[in-house]
This record gives structure tokens, C-alpha cells and sequence, in this order.
């Protein structure tokens, strides 16, 4: 009798790619979940004795599912499936009952190790698992960006030894117009300062923004230990450190994703003075694409909030599409 299980992920693509790395012949019944509620619901029809869960998703979050099936005493095996690498996820995922932790992309001999450990392979002999089909372009963009997201907290939190709050990436192909509105609203939430890099590599180019409000900046101070900071310290200098070991994690990891060899421009200090960097204030077409990933950061005790904006070119759109072709494909 097949075994149910039920792979939750608010990414298509990602649910996609558990499925694929499940192991070939395993003789089990698979429900796709978009949500903590929809996985919740699967599971109490009793279609997830198994649950591959993620932990960044909207609304419900994968810790909020655990919390539900340890309160409730439901009967699944969950198996964390993240971007979320932080330390502190992952003891919080053990206190919450989850019975491994595998990092996206997920390795399918790292996951078959894990269902062999507990015993829950049996003979392998059945039909490769049908993988959900039902995926977009923008939303392989955002997978990916999550999991560089991921990535890159997990080295601010080895610099501060705290762990962050992530959002889901959210990503748009937005005309030159649309964009433009967009930075106005980061602008519109208060005094900001920013700082923005290019990069480039095998036909994909960009610019990254990485914006903080100057109210934390006594907390930013902290974050980074810079001594006993009781007094507002200089804002640039701040933002520069965040942008070397956030941003530039970032972008060493989604190069990493894309098989990509980036040259980065130098960083470049902003402030609010109304002013965006060229990507956002170019000339020509306004209804030209640009995809653009917000991203969002929620760091330490003092809850500093940060915006991430990754921007790139219309003409790299091309060379992106074959790239998730290709990743759409792999096992």
C-alpha cells in the first residue's frame, strides 16, 4: 500500500524538486501543498504520514505548522525542506519535532538517507513519483532567491550570533514605470539610507539595493558589536558592512545557483535624498521589463528591518528562462 505523502511548499518550483528527488521506485502517494492550512488539511485526511515541509512561506510559516501537529498530536513525519539554514531554525525545527533538517536545493542521496534512516523506504518498486507540474518563470526567480536569502543570513548570524526573520521573496517582472513606484514606497516608510551594486556574468547583469531606515541605527550598531554604541553612529559606514557581508553573500550564493561567474562593480553609498541608482532612474522605454525580487529582513533583538531590491535587465530575462528550463528539468 503506498505510503501518503504531502510535500508542502508555497513554491511550485520547489515542490517540484522534492518530488523529483524523491527516490525513484519509492511506492508512495504524493499531495502538493501551496500553504501550511492545505498541508494541515492533507494531513488530518490522513494523505501525510510523511510531510516535506518548508519553513518561509506566507501566512502560516513551516514553524507554525509544526506547532500545529505537535499540539494536536497529528500522525506525520515531518522533514524540514529549507532555504533557512540558520543555526537557530534548525534548533528551532528539533524543539518543534521535525525529525531531520535537509537545505534546498534538496541533495536526493541526502534525502534518501534520511527516509532510510527511519525505515520508511521499504522495496522500491514502484512508478517514479509524478512531479507538480504547475510552475512559473517568476517563480523559479523567487526560489532561488530564497534560497540565496537564506544563505546569506546564515553568514550574518555566524558575524552577530542571532538568528533573522525572512519573508518570502516576492518577484515581478515590473516595466520601468512600476519599478520606479516601487522604490517610492520603500522611500515613503521613513529616513533611509541604501546602498547599491552591479554585477554581471554570462549574459545575466543587475543591480542590488539593500536599504535600512536610519531610526535603527543604534540597533544596527549593536548588531554588528560595534562596542557599547549608546549614541546614533554614522550611517554609511554601517550600511557598507551590512552590504559587504549580506549582500555580498547574497550574490556569491545565487552566482553559485546559476552556475554563474559574477564581476561585481564596486558598492555605492546613497541617502535619501530622493535619488535612485541607474537601473531605477534610467532613461528610455518605461515599459520596459526589469525583473525585480523584493526581499525582506527582519535582523536581531532589536528587530531592524531591511529592504533588499535584486534587479535585473530586461535583456538577461532570455538567458535566465534557459537557466530554469534546464533546472526544471533536473532531477
Amino acid at each position: 500500500m503506498p505510503i501518503p505523502v504531502v510535500i508542502c511548499d508555497d513554491s511550485s518550483f520547489a515542490r517540484q524538486q522534492i518530488a523529483r528527488s524523491l527516490p525513484r521506485g519509492w511506492d508512495v502517494s504524493v499531495t502538493f501543498a501551496a500553504s501550511g492550512p492545505e498541508a494541515l488539511d492533507a494531513i488530518r485526511a490522513g494523505k501525510g504520514d510523511i510531510l516535506f515541509l518548508d519553513l518561509t512561506m506566507p501566512d502560516m510559516d513551516g514553524f507554525d505548522v509544526l506547532e500545529v501537529i505537535r499540539r494536536d498530536d497529528l500522525p506525520a513525519l515531518a522533514i524540514v525542506v529549507s532555504g533557512d539554514i540558520q543555526s537557530g531554525s534548525r534548533a528551532r525545527v528539533a524543539q518543534l519535532g521535525a525529525v531531520a533538517f535537509l537545505k534546498k536545493p534538496v541533495d536526493p542521496q541526502e534525502l534518501r538517507q534520511v527516509l532510510d534512516e527511519y525505515g520508511v523506504l521499504g522495496a522500491l518498486t514502484a512508478a517514479p513519483v509524478a512531479a507538480d507540474s504547475r510552475f512559473e518563470f517568476v517563480d523559479w526567480c523567487q526560489e532561488i532567491a530564497n534560497v540565496a536569502m537564506g544563505r546569506a543570513v546564515n553568514l550574518l548570524g555566524k558575524v552577530t550570533s542571532e538568528t533573522a526573520e525572512l519573508s518570502v521573496p516576492k518577484a515581478h517582472l515590473l516595466s520601468l514605470a512600476e519599478l520606479r513606484m516601487l522604490a517610492s514606497g520603500l522611500a515613503a516608510e521613513g529616513s533611509y539610507s541604501y546602498v547599491s551594486q552591479g554585477f554581471i556574468g554570462a549574459g545575466i547583469s543587475g543591480e542590488t539595493v539593500i536599504v535600512f531606515y536610519d531610526a535603527d541605527a543604534v540597533a544596527l550598531a549593536r548588531l554588528l558589536k560595534y562596542g557599547q554604541a549608546s549614541e546614533r553612529p554614522e550611517m554609511g559606514e554601517l550600511l557598507m558592512d551590512m552590504n559587504n557581508l549580506l549582500v555580498g553573500a547574497f550574490l556569491k550564493s545565487l552566482s553559485t545557483l546559476l552556475d554563474v561567474k559574477f564581476s561585481l562593480g564596486q558598492p555605492r553609498l546613497w541617502t535619501h535624498d530622493g535619488r535612485w541608482p541607474a537601473m531605477v532612474n534610467g532613461e528610455g522605454d518605461a515599459a520596459r521589463k526589469v525583473l525585480t525580487i523584493e526581499i525582506g529582513y527582519t535582523l536581531g533583538p532589536g528587530r531592524i528591518r531591511c529592504d533588499q531590491l535584486l534587479m535585473i535587465t530586461e535583456q538577461s530575462i532570455a538567458s535566465l528562462r534557459e537557466r530554469a528550463a534546464i533546472a526544471m528539468e533536473a532531477p
